[in-house]
């Protein structure tokens, strides 16, 4: 009887672990995954305004780099007593001299996780600073 419950708590447990979110699941996943806006504003303006914006979030910023997807910055939250994480990545894409669409992608860390910030919370976030940043930029 031991070694049946044992056995389903180590299946558990590995079913658990299976199906986390890490870094390589937001970095790999499609360029236009996640929640979008575009904005008809200077590339680097944007670019500027969703770092800054996201300077302000209580998140980590763990790298920005320039790929052939755009400008790339990813990030985690950390585990809280309400939270597994989430890791996350937004792409700035350059659509032409006057547009960029901004690309906001995150998942939690443990998908079976209820709490914790999701997709929709840290899009609002960024896209709500980035227009109070560009709008300041216009006075």
């Amino acid at each position: 009887m031991k070694s049946i419950v044992y056995l389903m708590a180590m299946l558990l447990c590995s079913k658990m672990l299976a199906s986390c979110a890490n870094m390589n699941s937001v970095i790999s996943a499609p360029k236009d995954a996640g929640v979008s806006r575009v904005y008809e504003e200077d590339h680097e303006l944007v670019k500027a305004a969703v770092l800054a914006s996201m300077q302000s979030l209580n998140i980590n910023i763990k790298e920005t780099r320039q790929t052939s997807d755009g400008f790339s910055i990813t990030f985690t939250k950390t585990i809280s007593p309400f939270s597994w994480g989430e890791v996350g990545r937004v792409l700035v894409n350059k659509n032409d001299s006057t547009t960029s669409t901004v690309f906001v992608h995150s998942k939690k860390r443990l998908r079976t996780q209820v709490t914790g910030a999701d997709e929709d919370d840290f899009e609002k976030s960024i896209f709500r600073g980035v227009l109070e940043i560009i709008e300041r930029d216009r006075i």
